[in-house]
């Protein structure tokens, strides 16, 4: 009846689970083995890591401009392109852009798909007022109230404009203003609905100081007790999934707000450490799905798109410029997530439900060929005594010639990565004993404080192949600092060094039950001294 640490002079420490997310920069062994630093891959599914979903690319629209917003009616995909003036629309069906429907009186902040009245529309909001469709060919100008974010409730179109007037329509065109946010200019964010304490849809504005609760009674905003310092990029992301609220007070923060029970709980991609710093940026928008909630994160240099899963986030796509829109959509029956860069449009499949990439036939991307995936740092919660390394044991599936997982490993808290490095060409476990540090032939282990690996997996061109790392388990051993013991014998039957025997006896036992530390010193009887 044995386990992992049976051996009496070895232990092992095993990562067989990436389900609980990204974000952990070290760990004891003990604590947070389902987590991981950052990835590349997919790693929702637990005992699973494989080459993240296929995306892909839309035709293109036509103009070079960027487009702003995407959102849907009647099967077709519409966007606001050219910089956010122009309307289009997409239909999945032949991955075709109609011609330009519109010219929108400014650039489109917002948008919206509802259904009023028995019509169903889909609008997009813009410092003139907002454009609205009611058959997918044409638009109407509405430039009655500016607008600035949009929403529905309580079976009206609601709308806000910069300076915090908030405004409501029950016939389409006619707007009668309501409430006031009594925050400075530019400050509103966001509007959305979610449940307030007794659990019933009301209105949210969500601001660059926090978020406000519409009080319809009395045509006014009451502040919650979500509030944070001012900071621009707060209440971009902003929404509602499983019955609670969801919003980033800025950079990557994102807090959970349970309005019923008044609590606030910080889960955003910054915990424990957070993402390396290439990585990090502010979060833009936060879109619900069945299966998570996806934040659309941009830096200075690129977009990602994260997936909270209610365990921790996981990456799922990114581009390499700004992410200017997304939209998860089951337009023309096929559920999906549509993200626009600069003027390219992409969409991606989106799961209802559990996955098991054993199980369900996937698609994966076969356009980098190249995914990373770095563990956190490994300690043993022990800094102060030595370790090693001396093997590691990593069971795949689903190997080829092409679909291989390379192994690297980082010793130290350094940012590089030993020369030594493992290939993984074939499926089963996979056993490699360390080398050591001054001589790569020599497999006597590596010694180290802290250890970190980095896979690197690579597919071919088969999109329904990806290499699957199961598990990764590290054998080593404590090098604990050595103590040395002595024996001797003392004469105490004469006197010696003006001491006598009794006096001698008195001393030895006084230095051995002081807690102070005592000099102990000897020399070699060689007969010369």
């Amino acid at each position: 009846d044995v386990d992992k640490d049976s051996n009496p002079r070895t232990s092992v420490v095993v990562w067989d689970d990436w389900a609980g997310g990204l974000g952990l920069y070290s760990t004891d062994g003990k604590e947070g083995l389902n987590r991981f630093s950052f990835s590349r891959c997919t790693t929702q599914y637990k005992g699973h890591l494989v080459i993240p979903l296929f995306f892909i690319n839309m035709a293109y629209v036509g103009v070079s401009g960027d487009i702003l917003e995407t959102n849907e009616r009647a099967g077709l995909i519409h966007a606001a392109a050219n910089n956010g003036t122009d309307a289009y629309s997409w239909n999945p069906a032949d991955d075709t852009w109609s011609g330009k429907l519109h010219d929108f009186p400014a650039a489109v902040t917002d948008s919206l798909n509802f259904t009023l009245g028995g019509t169903e529309y889909v609008a997009f909001a813009h410092t003139g007022g907002y454009s609205y469709s009611s058959n997918g060919t044409s638009y109407t100008d509405d430039t009655t109230s500016p607008t600035l974010h949009m929403a529905f409730w309580d079976d009206r179109l609601w709308g806000i404009d910069n300076t915090g007037q908030l405004w409501f329509s029950s016939t389409i065109g006619v707007e009668i203003d309501d409430a006031k946010l009594s925050l400075p200019a530019g400050y509103v964010n966001g509007l959305f609905t979610g449940p307030d304490a007794a659990g019933e849809d009301i209105l949210y504005a969500s601001t660059e100081v926090g978020l406000y609760a519409h009080d319809a009674a009395n045509a006014r905003f009451v502040k919650t007790k979500v509030a944070f310092p001012q900071n621009t990029f707060a209440g971009k992301g902003a929404a509602t999934w499983n019955g609670e609220i969801y919003i980033s007070p800025g950079g990557m923060a994102v807090w959970r707000y349970d309005p019923e029970r008044g609590v606030i709980i910080p889960i955003g991609l910054d915990r424990d450490g957070g993402l390396p710093i290439l990585h990090r940026g502010n979060v833009q928008r936060l879109i619900p799905t069945h299966n998570g909630l996806l934040a659309v994160v941009n830096t200075t240099i690129q977009g990602s798109i994260y997936e909270y899963t209610g365990l921790g986030w996981h990456f799922v796509a990114y581009y390499a410029a700004d992410i200017d829109s997304a939209h998860a959509s089951d337009v023309n029956g096929t559920y999906r997530l549509y993200y626009t860069g600069e003027a390219a449009s992409r969409y991606l499949a989106l799961q209802v439900g559990q996955v098991n990439p054993d199980e369900d036939v996937l698609i994966y991307d076969t356009v980098l060929g190249v995914w990373e995936h770095i563990t956190p740092w490994f300690n043993a919660g022990q800094n102060e005594i030595d370790k090693t390394a001396i093997r590691v044991r990593i069971d795949c599936t689903n190997m080829t010639s092409t679909e291989t997982v390379g192994v690297r490993y980082g010793l130290d808290y350094s940012d590089d990565y030993e020369s030594s490095s493992f290939s993984i060409t074939s499926s089963g476990v996979t056993t490699l004993t360390f080398p050591t540090i001054a001589d790569n032939n020599v497999e006597a282990g590596s010694d180290f404080r802290a250890i970190r690996f980095k896979f690197i997996l690579n597919n071919g061109s088969t999109t329904t192949l990806s290499p699957n790392v199961k598990s990764l388990s590290l054998e080593w051993r404590r090098k604990i600092p050595a103590r040395y013991g002595f024996e001797f014998t003392i004469n105490r039957s004469e006197s010696y060094g003006g001491k006598t025997p009794k006096e001698m006896k008195a001393d030895l036992i006084t230095a051995i039950e002081t807690s102070a530390q005592v000099e102990f010193t000897f020399v070699d009887d060689d007969g010369s001294t």
